[in-house]
């Protein structure tokens, strides 16, 4: 039964992500969660305070405005204690923008309720080349340094 409520938790989650609401989703994270993302780009590196996680996600809304997530399969593992997520999903863009669609993996640790860590694992190679696009039309944010601290997989 628990991880039926997981499940529909993500998806409020995902529709709250989906519609802009960074501040309800930056609120589902621990103050002392961990927000990872690979690569060498403007997403990337390790955020560990709330402020961080909150600046990367209004990075995120500016960078790729009206992103959207579909969700393909969510997997619950564990108890309330220590529960593990790991949502495959695809995103795309509104039409017009000449930007290629990505997929990938979060997993997710919850402790009673609330994101712990939170890593993402997608194409670097697509996000990197769409944020290059952008940096050529001459949004800043989409060569800004790191928020966090650079590849620090913990």
């Amino acid at each position: 039964m628990y991880h039926f409520f997981v499940r529909r938790k993500v998806a409020e989650i995902f529709r709250h992500l989906n519609t802009g609401d960074f501040a309800f989703v930056v609120a589902q994270f621990a103050p002392d969660a961990e927000h990872w993302f690979s690569g060498q780009h403007a997403l990337a590196g390790c955020r560990r305070t709330p402020s961080e996680i909150a600046t990367w996600y209004r990075r995120l809304a500016v960078v790729f405005p009206g992103i959207c997530f579909t969700v393909r399969t969510v997997t619950v593992s564990g108890g309330p204690w220590n529960t593990r997520v790991v949502v495959e999903w695809a995103d795309s863009f509104p039409r017009g923008e000449a930007l290629s669609d990505n997929q990938g993996v979060f997993v997710i640790t919850l402790r009673w309720g609330r994101a712990t860590r939170f890593h993402v694992y997608c194409d670097t190679a697509a996000l990197e080349a769409n944020l290059a696009r952008l940096a050529v039309q001459g949004l800043a944010e989409a060569t800004a340094p790191i928020i966090g601290v650079p590849e620090a997989f913990a």
